[in-house]
């Protein structure tokens, strides 16, 4: 079918862009932000204009590109419905709508385009607080919001102040024992971090418990549930952290080694374990742990840019360090660049860093 020819004029179509860039509640900065926007426009009018096209729109690909007639008409709607009544959508509307059941039916979840997204909202609400307080507690309420955002994005730098008042919400609508153990699992890294004894034991009392109803976990799960029994052995019963270690790397052969989909494809258990051993200094398991996450998994693009085998590395380095073997420690800097560190714990693992470069000297 021949593309209707477009009567609008560019002068008309730059207004447009102008209007979305001005008063639109999605900043349009980076081409990674046009993700964003082709996902708000589908959510606010029920029709969708690919990323490329958008990116051709607004700039950040250089053409002579003229968009269809169609295109403009979305757009014009777009901000008819959304940028010309602004009290009507707000942001907190935008987030809502964006994890509302109905608008999931259509959507790929493993479409890097849909994580960006989801990636794009978590940085939002990272970066206003006073967003993140109204939206946490109906994003636990709801399937989407706990396994798109939750989950996702348990942010170290906000657990303690803000977000583990989400996770406790979280857990008041969670049914499936996976959830419940994860959730249980951040909230006493918050109460760890706080140096929360009592809070501790009461999580690691609670987590034993859920356990025991399932072991059939995600690594990723699995993986913060020993490393919280790793911190609370050391703390509460000691005796048994010796058992809990051998545990640990039994689990780890029973591990499946590069499968793909649902974040399989990289050593989510290991990476977790890892940092329990760093808090409890077992620092021979640590170094071989490590080795294992590095040596029997394909490294993948995805946790590349997010700086995830860095991290590996550095807890690798730190082992080294601890265990006198600093010429083979200082080998492994070139390994790790901290510019990458994914945003959630950027802060944490920047100050692990900090830490082993200081060793070095």
């Amino acid at each position: 079918m021949a593309r209707k020819p477009n009567p609008i004029s560019k002068v008309e179509i730059n207004e447009i862009v102008s209007l979305i860039k001005i008063k639109g509640s999605i900043p349009i900065n980076h081409p990674v932000d046009c993700k964003t926007l082709s996902y708000h426009i589908n959510t606010i009018t029920g029709k969708y204009i690919s990323e490329s096209t958008i990116k051709r729109i607004f700039g950040f690909t250089k053409n002579d590109f003229s968009p269809s007639y169609d295109t403009i008409n979305i757009l014009k709607q777009y901000t008819e419905l959304h940028i010309k009544k602004p009290n009507q959508r707000s942001t907190v509307d935008f987030i809502m709508d964006f994890f509302n059941p109905l608008h999931f039916e259509d959507i790929n979840k493993a479409d890097k385009g849909f994580q960006a997204a989801c990636r794009s909202i978590a940085v939002h609400l990272k970066n206003d607080l006073t967003l993140l307080e109204q939206v946490m507690e109906p994003l636990a309420k709801i399937e989407n919001g706990r396994r798109f955002y939750y989950d996702l994005f348990p942010d170290y730098e906000l657990i303690s102040s803000i977000q583990y008042k989400g996770y406790e919400k979280y857990l008041q609508h969670e049914k499936s024992y996976e959830g419940k153990i994860f959730a249980n699992c951040i909230l006493f890294m918050r109460s760890f971090f706080d140096n929360n004894l009592k809070a501790m034991k009461s999580k690691w009392e609670s987590l034993s418990l859920l356990y025991e109803k399932n072991k059939k976990l995600h690594p990723f799960v699995l993986g913060r549930y020993c490393q919280i029994q790793l911190i609370s052995n050391v703390h509460f019963n000691s005796s048994e952290v010796s058992k809990i270690k051998k545990e640990i790397f039994s689990i780890e052969k029973k591990m499946p080694r590069n499968e793909s989909g649902l974040f399989m494809e990289f050593p989510g258990f290991h990476y977790f374990v890892c940092d329990g051993l760093w808090h409890i200094k077992a620092y021979e398991e640590l170094l071989e742990l490590s080795k294992i996450a590095l040596t029997d998994f394909k490294k993948h693009n995805e946790f590349i840019w997010k700086g995830y085998y860095d991290q590996l590395y550095l807890y690798q380095g730190l082992a080294l360090m601890n265990l006198g073997k600093k010429s083979a420690a200082k080998k492994l800097i070139s390994q790790i660049k901290p510019e990458r560190f994914y945003f959630p714990t950027k802060k944490y693992f920047e100050t692990l860093y900090s830490e082993f470069t200081k060793s070095l000297d």
